[in-house]
């Protein structure tokens, strides 16, 4: 069997693939020109707002710090490069967040750990960039300034 006969005899499934992944390549730029605009808009209203950048990590374990909502809402996330993060209006916010953590188990199986969601307030200055993450040896969320923005 040669190139040309697999092609004619798959055409179909190739055609099918390519097609799947045109449609994941334009619903990611649609998807992520929504989330620019929708940042831009927030930092219309909040033009002092304060980034908080969540701590993860995916290698063979993986964690990750979760935000669900800000002061009863939904929040403002951003990315910038591989970071990502929430926006915070300045002075005290109350957040709903959780940690997870996965490590390899024995037999091919993940063991995962949870915090479960917990309520915690947050205080930021105003255009200061902050780091949110969760002390394993302590269990307990961290929250510090950002230095290396």
């Amino acid at each position: 069997m040669d190139i040309m006969e697999i092609l004619e005899q798959y055409w179909y499934v190739i055609t099918a693939f390519a097609a799947v992944i045109v449609i994941a390549i334009i619903f990611n730029i649609v998807r992520i020109r929504r989330s620019r605009k929708s940042n831009e808009n927030f930092l219309v209203k909040h033009p002092d707002a304060a980034k908080v950048y969540l701590t993860s990590k995916a290698l063979v374990t993986s964690e990750a710090v979760n935000v669900y909502t800000v002061n009863g809402s939904e929040p403002e996330r951003f990315f910038k490069g591989t970071k990502g993060g929430i926006y915070l209006i300045p002075g005290q916010s109350l957040v709903e967040i959780s940690y997870s953590y996965t490590r390899p188990g024995v037999m091919y199986k993940n063991v995962t750990k949870s915090t479960g969601v917990v309520k915690k307030t947050l205080e930021v200055q105003a255009n200061t960039a902050y780091i949110l993450g969760f002390d394993r040896k302590a269990e307990e969320f961290t929250f510090e300034i950002f230095t290396e923005e």
